[in-house]
């Protein structure tokens, strides 16, 4: 049986949490039966991150010549690229892709397999957007996503449960890895607590819910400070809000940052406080290097955190009740420790790349031989 060749296509502006599942989850194909491409959209940039990462790591990276966000010359590239690289499978990762992709395979033995990894509705295009891309996925015979709860929220829109496959994200346990010294990086005095929150700085990330739940622990000794790891759009309301409450000195705007394994491993506590995830990499980055974590209840949040065993759970969108959640967690470090390294064996067992390789292999051959 020859090798087969599945291409991965997702508009990308970063190297973030798919695209690190992409081209983690291509090294570990089965070189006899699967091998992996990674493909993006130019659009009239020099390079694109995840392409480059892909390269990399020894695996074919293809840019999409397009000089503007929706060219629909993207279509005739796409076809062109898969034709050439003898392609057996199309992967596509969210709303551009998959439009892309549906109108490049139409007409072609190449089966395509959209992998849904959440939805952000951050603003009224976006959420356009979203919504025109469910209608779409109500055509796919084979839909892939992150989690159980993405899952259930496509049936909710009126895609077949049957058509969906969930594999969820992986993440590697390393050993010894060296922790940020986040006290001295941002002047934090040495006797205080650290919370690290990861994430673009978006509405539907829920920090201002965060912001607010430290506010409401004005007599917790000593006070905790906040590390925002992310940029975006919220980041002026954001800082405008830490000041309101008095926090400014409290709340640290780190900016985005490549590699955030060693800031999770500086904290004594990992927040997220999302009021909308998929399956968030974050979460299980956290677990695999030990870091207790308090996370709203969201999308498949309660498939990696499991309440009082692995962490905490808190409904989203709740400050109060975050607060109290961090409080908690806080007041009793040694038993979050503890917990955190019930989380570090879960995804050290059963949110590995390997098993994640298997159970897509397996996804990808019914798609081809159906």
């Amino acid at each position: 049986m020859r090798t087969q060749v599945v291409c991965h296509l997702i508009a990308s502006n970063f190297s973030g949490g798919p695209e690190k599942q992409i081209v983690d989850h291509c090294c570990r194909l089965d070189p006899e039966r699967w091998r992996g491409v990674v493909a993006s959209f130019k659009e009239n940039r020099s390079r694109v991150e995840v392409v480059d990462r892909a390269r990399g790591r020894g695996l074919p990276g293809f840019l999409i010549d397009t000089r503007s966000q929706f060219s629909p010359a993207a279509v005739w590239h796409l076809r062109k690229l898969l034709r050439h690289n003898k392609v057996s499978l199309l992967i596509t990762h969210g709303y551009k892709a998959n439009l892309v992709g549906y109108l490049a395979t139409a007409r072609s033995p190449i089966p395509q397999v959209p992998y849904v990894r959440g939805y952000t509705g951050e603003s009224w295009r976006i959420r356009r957007y979203e919504e025109i891309d469910r209608q779409l996925l109500r055509r796919f015979k084979r839909i892939l996503c992150v989690s159980e709860g993405t899952r259930q929220r496509l049936v909710s829109h009126g895609i077949r449960a049957e058509s969906i496959s969930v594999v969820h994200n992986a993440v590697d346990c390393p050993d010894g890895i060296s922790a940020a010294d986040l006290r001295e990086d941002f002047a934090i005095p040495e006797e205080a607590t650290i919370l690290v929150a990861a994430g673009r700085l978006s509405p539907e990330k829920g920090h201002c819910y965060l912001i607010d739940a430290i506010a409401s622990l004005p007599d917790l000794a000593p006070p905790p400070h906040l590390i925002l790891l992310g940029a975006g759009r919220e980041e002026t309301s954001l800082r405008r809000q830490a000041l309101s409450r008095g926090l400014s000195e409290r709340v640290h705007f780190a900016g985005f940052r490549r590699g955030i394994l060693p800031y999770l491993a500086g904290a004594d506590l990992v927040v997220n406080p999302s009021l909308s995830e998929g399956f968030p990499n974050v979460l299980l980055e956290a677990l695999s290097v030990g870091t207790p974590v308090v996370a709203t209840n969201v999308g498949g949040v309660s498939e990696i955190i499991k309440e009082d065993l692995t962490g905490w759970l808190v409904p989203p969108a709740e400050p109060l009740v975050l607060a109290e959640a961090i409080r908690k967690a806080l007041g009793s470090l040694p038993d979050a420790k503890l917990m955190a390294e019930r989380g570090r064996r879960l995804v050290s067992e059963s949110f590995t790349f390997e098993l994640q390789a298997q159970k897509l292999m397996a996804v990808f051959d019914r798609a081809v031989s159906s």
